[in-house]
């Protein structure tokens, strides 16, 4: 009986452990790039970004609002230097990761380019969505980790706002 109870407590202890040991995108480019000061991330909650867009007086539609609603949480990672480097450093972890992450989009617009990754469900729903964005003329990077549930509606309003798009694949 002791080690029954045993057993089933390993158990959960093992299943509490790799859930917890699920990272975002975001979470672990931090933690490859621990000893850079060049680095910053900061964490923005659904609640928080619902008071912005509400404080800005912007006139979101109704289903950006929803959308909004719906993500668990984003980070955003700037860097102030050697962003192409940066870049493809962020873009190579993804790649690495490509059981995961599925490359979405890129675009390029007069002063930089980027790139779009999504991680799904095996059901197929998109649950986290990764920017990369190169601004070439202030040498700046910027990547948006957005995690939650994410539609495709959601993500086609974000791709519109940056830029024309090169390419699409899916």
């Amino acid at each position: 009986m002791r080690r029954a109870v045993f057993l089933a407590i390993a158990a959960i202890m093992a299943v509490t452990v790799s859930a917890q040991g699920v990272q975002d995108f975001a979470s672990r480019f931090v933690r490859e790039c621990d000893v850079d000061t060049a680095i910053q991330c900061i964490t923005v909650s659904p609640k928080m970004m619902e008071q912005l867009t509400r404080k800005a007086g912007t006139d979101n539609n109704e289903s950006m609002a929803q959308a909004i609603q719906k993500l668990r949480s984003a980070r955003i990672v700037t860097t102030s230097t050697h962003c192409e480097t940066y870049y493809r450093q962020a873009e190579n972890l993804l790649k690495k990761n490509a059981q995961r992450f599925k490359h979405n989009k890129d675009y390029r617009n007069g002063h930089g380019h980027g790139t779009f990754y999504t991680r799904k469900t095996r059901n197929g729903d998109t649950v986290e969505l990764v920017m990369l964005h190169a601004d070439t003329d202030s040498d700046i990077l910027v990547i948006v980790n957005l995690t939650g549930d994410i539609d495709e509606e959601f993500i086609s309003t974000i791709t519109r706002t940056f830029g024309n798009r090169k390419s699409d694949i899916d």
